[in-house]
């Protein structure tokens, strides 16, 4: 795993907007996994805007959602598919059919896991996967202690989770669970990008970097991958660089 630093969140955005731009020029029709949480958010405005005044071509990309919280559907607000839709689907012009998403509100999240799977598997599997690193180490809804698996999973949300999710919602609501494309699908994508900024970030970034490789802070598995970047700011930097 590469590291790299930036001073500002919007030096990291810029750079992982960048990666994506490389990697879509390098592989047109590829599919693309993207995060819905705060961090992407800055990647999402500068990829809109380098559709729109032509610097990046994603006519030919396709899309896979990373995640959704269970019960939650497109019409509320913070579900993930608010959210990529409203920051980015909508604003890059990506048309609907060429993206698939996991219903949250779907009565049998076993075949919506499989729905996901045969997606990505008509696609190739995942070229290029941008991700944020959780408080608590998660990847999507990969909590800590998930079993590290192909395909994709239903998960029972950490503590930590729940606590933070009110930060998408505006209000507390009962979320439970999530649906995610498991960890094992997700260090297959042949170029991974994690992203992380904030002091609050600093002490799962420096787990990530220094700590076990364990399920039990999920970020860690993807240390070994020969293409994976952390893209990191100042803040949540900080506790690395005294090492």
């Amino acid at each position: 795993m590469k590291i790299t630093m930036f001073e500002s969140y919007e030096e990291m955005s810029q750079q992982a907007a960048e990666r994506v731009a490389a990697h879509i020029a390098e592989h047109p029709d590829t599919l693309l996994c993207f995060a819905a949480g705060e961090t992407p958010m800055g990647m999402f405005r500068i990829l809109a805007a380098m559709q729109e005044d032509g610097r990046i071509d994603l006519s030919q990309a396709r899309f896979a959602g990373l995640d959704e919280w269970v019960g939650l559907g497109p019409n509320d607000t913070g579900s993930c598919i608010q959210v990529m839709h409203d920051a980015f689907y909508r604003p890059a012009n990506i048309p609907l059919e060429h993206i698939h998403v996991f219903d949250g509100l779907a009565a049998d999240l076993t075949e919506e896991c499989q729905k996901m799977e045969n997606w990505i598997t008509a696609c190739g599997g995942i070229g290029m996967t941008v991700l944020g690193i959780g408080m608590n180490g998660h990847i999507g809804f990969n909590e800590p202690d998930v079993p590290v698996q192909n395909g994709c999973i239903v998960c029972d949300l950490d503590d930590t989770t729940k606590a933070v999710s009110i930060k998408y919602f505006g209000q507390p609501l009962p979320v439970r669970q999530g649906i995610s494309i498991g960890l094992g699908s997700l260090i297959q994508a042949r170029e991974v990008v994690l992203l992380a900024n904030g002091a609050r970030k600093s002490e799962i970034v420096h787990a990530t970097v220094h700590g076990p490789v364990s399920n039990r802070v999920p970020s860690t598995l993807f240390r070994d991958h020969l293409c994976t970047t952390l893209l990191l700011d100042r803040e949540a930097a900080i506790q690395i660089q005294k090492e």
